[in-house]
Order: C-alpha cells, then structure tokens, then sequence
C-alpha cells in the first residue's frame, strides 16, 4: 500500500509544480486544474490544501519567502564576508535551477497588480533578502573587509550580479549550469568591493 504524502510534501510538490508552469507558460497560465493534472491528482484534491488560485499563489510567495530567508541563514554561518557571499550565489543558483522561475516571478506585474496581498507577500519576500544581504556588507565593512562603501550599493552589486547572470542563463536557453557563475561573481566582487 502507498503511504499518504503529508500536507507539507504535498504543498513541497505544488511549489515546485507552479514554478514548472511559470517557467514554461508564464503565471497567468497557473490553475489548480494545471496543477492538479501535473501532479496526478483530481481538481477536488487540491482543494483540500488551497482555497482557489490566489491561495496557491499566495502560498507560493510564501514559500519563496522562506527559500529566501533559508539562504540568509545558510551565508551567516560562514566564516568570512567572501565566504558569505559565496553561499548565497551558490544557493540561490540552486534554486534557480531547481524552479527556472524566480526572476519570472519578480518580475511579473500580473502576479501583484490590483492585489495588495500578493504585493505585500512578494515586497516581504524581497525586502528581507536584500536587508539580509545589506547586514553581511554592513559586517564586512566594520571588519574590515570591504571597502567603506553605502551598504545598499553593496547589496544593489550583489543582486544586481544575480539578477544579470539570471537573464544571460534564460535567454541562453538555460544551455548552462549558472551556478558555474559563481567563482566568476566572486572574483569580480572581490575586485570590486573588497579591500
């Protein structure tokens, strides 16, 4: 007999499934009769975790968020600043390749406009990254070991890395493994921001 999927797996699957569709069709094209049909399931089954296709979505920004917040966790146990941010390429290109859809999601209007809700969840979601971020510049700056420069400029190379090496990587078809970007990120960082 096949054991039962808990609601946390089964929720796992969904964001993983929504991430799939995205990436290939785009948000709009997200429905629980979509979701349903890739997981093997009946519409009525996915009822049982979401109330509709905003909850979905709701959930699934949610889920971004915590991603998110795991990476942060993760870099601050590294010893030093490089090391740090080491840890957040490395992690977040794992899971861009995970989910394709990250960037998609950010950047998709469609996802928040008219809901303040999914806005919120989203701006949640990014804001607490990138303070996250800003705090390991801010300690590599009082350690020394970046330059004396505005936190937020730091933050702003660092997303802006992630962000530039995410768009090459789609519009490359996804052909390479992005996270081979990473030592490049690192040493230009390094000669961009460190002492």
């Amino acid at each position: 007999m096949k054991k039962r999927k808990s609601v946390g797996e089964r929720k796992e699957e969904v964001f993983y499934v929504i991430s799939q569709i995205i990436a290939e069709k785009g948000l709009s094209e997200v429905s629980t009769v979509e979701v349903a049909r890739r997981l093997g399931v009946s519409q009525p089954a996915i009822y049982k975790y979401f109330k509709n296709k905003d909850d979905m979505i709701t959930y699934y920004l949610q889920h971004l968020k915590n991603n998110l917040n795991e990476i942060i966790k993760k870099a601050e146990k590294g010893k030093t600043t490089e090391e740090k941010l080491r840890i957040i390429f490395t992690e977040h290109f794992r899971l861009l390749e995970r989910t394709k859809i990250l960037p998609r999601v950010v950047f998709s209007d469609i996802i928040y406009v008219g809901n303040p809700e999914k806005k919120f969840k989203l701006k949640e979601a990014v804001f607490l990254y990138k303070d996250g971020i800003k705090n390991i510049i801010s300690e590599g700056i009082k350690n020394g070991e970046i330059k004396d420069i505005d936190p937020e400029f730091g933050v702003r190379v660092v997303i802006g890395s992630i962000l530039s090496s995410t768009l090459f990587w789609m519009l490359d078809d996804m052909k390479f493994r992005i996270i081979e970007e990473v030592d490049f990120i690192i040493e230009n960082i390094k000669k961009t921001l460190f002492n």
